[in-house]
């Protein structure tokens, strides 16, 4: 297999997904979560069933069968788990730091299958895992100028908690495209269905048990969140789906979207301390590449 034949579809997704993640931030600064999340992937997921029929693929969801429909809904479950934590803390803390760490997920995405294939890391991998946890400590040095006591601060938690949770997906995507080899057109349609069905449910819940009380406002740029996810998952699991491309290597060269989402999040949001979170970033993602790209 040539690596052009997967990572283009890669590099592209990465793109998409920076201006993602300034949309998201733009839309869920201040703002209601759940109702967020439910408008924007409506809106996603009537692009994206858009772009089928625009294509002419819309055919193929005819022949939908039990996989497809059981493993892109607990797709659902696990990417949506994910993204009420990461909504969550995007929030409040700044997408430079915010972002930065869900970039570790590829790092997680390998210690995950570690014990999953049988692997065992190298020593290159193990300078790399010390070298994500110092980035980590230096986000903590970073966020003391701002008052945020990172590894007390509930945001910074989910953040975390969000970027494990992104990692199981990314475990999941190399099963159900690589292993099962499930159609990418009709297992994602599946999951953008679920998960609309899943925050609607969590949206109702949360008003059922007064669960936040935040007020929701309409921003432009929530739309957007549901239609450029759409697009750059689309790429990522074309890429992804092309025999032997490596889950960790395609996770990492995604997840260097970061980089973009930092210098375009810091101009956008005016946000400060940029030198300190700098290093930080560079720590964290040198560290996942040597853990991702040396094995």
């Amino acid at each position: 297999m040539s690596v052009d034949s997967w990572t283009g579809w890669i590099l592209a997704s990465a793109v998409m997904l920076a201006l993602y993640d300034l949309a998201k931030k733009a839309s869920v600064r201040a703002n209601a979560v759940l109702p967020v999340l439910l408008i924007s992937t409506t809106f996603g997921f009537g692009a994206y069933f858009a772009g089928l029929v625009a294509c002419g693929q819309a055919g193929a969801l005819g022949g939908i069968a039990g996989p497809e429909i059981s493993l892109g809904l607990a797709k659902s479950v696990i990417v949506g788990t994910s993204w009420v934590f990461t909504f969550c803390a995007l929030r409040t803390l700044p997408i430079t730091i915010a972002t930065p760490i869900r970039a570790s997920a590829p790092a997680l995405v390998l210690l995950i299958a570690m014990p999953l294939y049988g692997e065992r890391p190298s020593v290159l991998q193990g300078v790399g895992m010390a070298v994500v946890l110092a980035g980590y400590f230096a986000f903590s040095w970073a966020g003391r100028h701002e008052g945020i006591d990172f590894f007390r601060n509930r945001a910074v938690w989910c953040a975390i908690v969000g970027a494990v949770f992104s990692a199981l997906s990314a475990i999941w995507d190399k099963y159900v495209f690589q292993v099962r080899a499930l159609p990418v057109e009709s297992v994602q349609f599946v999951f953008q269905a679920g998960l609309v069905a899943f925050y609607a449910l969590a949206l109702i819940a949360s008003r059922m048990m007064r669960i936040g009380g935040e007020a929701f406002g309409w921003r432009w740029t929530i739309p957007l969140v549901g239609i450029l996810l759409a697009g750059a998952d689309w790429l990522y699991f074309k890429g992804l789906a092309h025999p032997g491309a490596p889950v960790s290597a395609a996770s990492l060269m995604r997840r260097f979207s970061v980089v973009l989402t930092f210098l375009l999040g810091a101009r956008f949001f005016h946000e400060t301390n940029l030198v300190r979170k700098g290093i930080a970033l560079a720590a964290i993602v040198l560290g996942v590449a040597l853990m991702c790209l040396f094995r």
